[in-house]
């Protein structure tokens, strides 16, 4: 459960769009402070000013756009959470954004009880699992990872295991009768060894090694 109203920045380059997704954000309850940007570069200085919860990103927009942003937001600040606003639903594409390290996408045609659902989800889950997820997960392939590179433990897979299932990490301390600060221990490790920037990544480092299939994956 989210414990307080959430600071979430939005970099849309059409004026019009975007006021008007930033009045959507406003009306949500669980949002307190709504910033916008018309381009990456603009969204980049809002948050060295003051970290957001979540940004949301076109990816088509001039000076910079969605995937630069994207890439230097994953690098310099990895706990603002990334939702990608986007009409390109090639698996190809969606795959490149998941190894940067965003944490969920919607079609610009999304209603806007899904926009609040995936920005609660990323936010406390670290990703949002929709169609145009699931459909690039399918077709997620590539060769295994090194096992001597990649090693887990029983423990780790395990909560690998309940990440894909969507719990949230209270969830998870939960059901294994550890505290949140160990599960976030574990969760560290596990990125490290997977060399995964987020819970979307995880997925797909699963996927792609065999640990689990996508009939585990609700």
């Amino acid at each position: 459960m989210i414990k307080s109203k959430l600071k979430v920045y939005l970099a849309e380059d059409h004026h019009v769009v975007r006021k008007g997704m930033q009045r959507l954000l406003n009306s949500f309850d669980q949002i307190g402070v709504v910033k916008d940007a018309a381009n990456g570069k603009e969204l980049i200085k809002l948050i060295e000013e003051d970290n957001p919860d979540a940004v949301i990103l076109d990816v088509e927009m001039p000076i910079m756009g969605g995937i630069e942003a994207a890439k230097i937001i994953a690098d310099r600040y990895p706990s603002v959470k990334m939702l990608i606003l986007t009409m390109h639903n090639e698996a190809v594409f969606i795959n490149k954004l998941m190894d940067i390290g965003v944490h969920g996408f919607l079609s610009k045609s999304a209603q806007p009880q899904e926009v609040e659902k995936a920005l609660l989800s990323i936010v406390e889950r670290d990703f949002y699992k929709n169609e145009i997820v699931s459909r690039a997960l399918i077709k997620t392939t590539g060769p295994k990872t090194d096992e001597k590179y990649c090693k887990l433990t029983n423990r780790e897979i395990e909560i690998m295991l309940l990440i894909c299932q969507e719990l949230t990490p209270g969830e998870i301390s939960e059901r294994l009768q550890i505290s949140e600060k160990t599960f976030f221990n574990h969760r560290a490790n596990i990125l490290e060894k997977t060399k995964a920037r987020s819970n979307v990544g995880l997925i797909r480092f699963s996927l792609l090694n065999g640990y689990f299939n996508l009939e585990a994956i609700p």
